[in-house]
């Protein structure tokens, strides 16, 4: 009896800790812009004109019920355009941006440390639904 309770006022604190440093680093972006980027064929055209494309999901990791997990934007809370653009990689030449919640998805900071602080996770929607919310793009 004392060796299970031993046993588990030893492992405890390390259940506690693994749970609290997986919250760390995910807020949930309610508000702002969300963006997603898109690189396309041939020479750009005029930044802010349509780039005539979908920012589609359908290559995104999904889960068994189907929905995505961790799909890339680019997003802040309150950010605008030119904020939220900032750090978006360079052979993205033109994107999808839409206003923040996104509808039936789960939107959290995802920063990826020297690279994208901007970088946001995508998740808890179905590829379907996140194309027909983002629609079309437009050159960078």
């Amino acid at each position: 009896m004392k060796r299970i309770i031993v046993l588990a006022a030893l492992t405890a604190p390390m259940v506690l800790t693994g749970g609290i440093a997986a919250a760390q680093g995910t807020k949930p972006v309610t508000s702002g812009v969300v963006i997603r980027g898109l690189t396309l064929p041939g020479p750009p055209g005029v930044p802010g004109s349509s780039a005539q494309a979908t920012c589609k999901f359908s290559n995104d990791p999904v889960g068994q019920s189907g929905r995505l997990t961790d799909s890339s934007v680019n997003c802040g809370p309150g950010g605008t355009l030119q904020q939220n653009i900032v750090g978006l990689p360079a052979y993205f030449n033109a994107y999808c941006a839409i206003k923040a919640p996104v509808s039936g998805a789960r939107l959290i900071q995802a920063p990826i440390p020297g690279t994208n602080d901007k970088h946001c996770d995508l998740s808890g929607i179905t590829p379907a639904d996140a194309t027909k919310q983002f629609k079309g793009a437009v050159w960078r």
